[in-house]
């Protein structure tokens, strides 16, 4: 194979590969969209929802669980950036009260949500940062 061929073949190769690795990214995103469980353990109550929506191309989160008594809760508002099938990011505010451990956070975020093996939800990678590991680990989910 003379060199310009080599050249073509291998650029029409990873050509390819881009464009599969996008329209799979894309597919990803709109699976994401829709009415999810939501939730930390630490209320005990039941798990909450997350609505994830798309407008203009951008990928929206709203999130919310509460107590049965409303004093415990946990609120996520913000854009999410996919990084691949298994890990994306959540910016914008993040509004949680819990009695039995940190009591109320409320922080701007840039957080990252991962799936691990063949579990069915997306855990917050950077839990410890919501509150001491010896205080509360917390477990942010938001599930598939």
């Amino acid at each position: 194979m003379t060199n310009k061929l080599k050249i073509l073949f291998f650029g029409i190769l990873a050509l390819t590969f881009s464009v599969s690795a996008q329209n799979g990214q894309d597919n990803f995103e709109t699976e994401l969209i829709g009415e999810h469980m939501f939730g930390v353990q630490f209320i005990w109550d039941g798990y909450g929802t997350a609505q994830i929506t798309e407008e203009d191309g951008v990928l929206k989160i709203k999130g919310k669980q509460y107590s049965d008594n409303k004093e415990e809760y946990v609120l996520l508002d913000g854009t999410i950036t996919v990084i691949d099938e298994r890990n994306f990011t959540v910016k914008g505010h993040l509004k949680l009260f819990t009695l039995g451990c940190c009591g109320l956070l409320d922080r701007k975020i840039n957080y990252t949500f991962r799936k691990t093996g063949s579990r069915k939800y997306y855990r917050l990678k950077e839990r410890e940062d919501l509150c001491g590991q010896y205080t509360c680990a917390y477990y942010l989910d938001i599930f598939e």
